[in-house]
């Protein structure tokens, strides 16, 4: 699958887009089952109807970040922390979001910021951004032109 191709070989942002009744829902189910069985810590935010603090607490309760989680520079110096963890261990980290074409732009924004954080080795955190065909036509906004520039997959 390449899904999990994407995220085994770090290559950062990865989109899936489908009509309702496709089977995005299944292989999201599919990578979830293969992440957990690999022991790949990830992050699933299945309601993208949230503002980008509400993001920001999703992320740091799904990896169990040990940090005040209302706020967004705890959130992110502790994903900081965990991410350089994982990659001196070998290991990825993975950001998965469904529905993702209900994102507002500012949470698209920060999911781009996110984007940035790498080392020598690659991108320390996958994100997968699963959704409509609507999501492809928000891609394509020329406020998101250096989102959509960084999609490998």
């Amino acid at each position: 699958m390449n899904l999990m191709y994407g995220v085994q070989s770090r290559k950062g942002f990865i989109v899936l887009t489908g009509e309702v009744g496709t089977g995005n829902t299944t292989m999201l189910e599919c990578l979830l089952d293969f992440l957990e069985s690999q022991y790949i810590e990830f992050a699933f935010i299945f309601n993208s109807r949230i503002t980008s603090e509400q993001f920001f607490e999703m992320i740091a309760y799904d990896l169990d970040l040990r940090c005040e989680r209302k706020s967004k520079t705890e959130v992110l110096f502790a994903l900081n922390e965990l991410l350089l963890q994982q990659s001196q261990q070998g290991r990825t980290t993975v950001l998965i979001v469904d529905e993702a074409h209900n994102l507002e732009w500012e949470v698209l924004e920060e999911i781009r910021l996110l984007g940035n954080m790498e080392n020598r080795r690659g991108k320390l955190l996958q994100i997968i951004l699963a959704g409509q065909p609507e999501l492809d036509r928000k891609l394509d906004a020329p406020n998101l032109r250096q989102l959509k520039q960084r999609i490998v997959l």
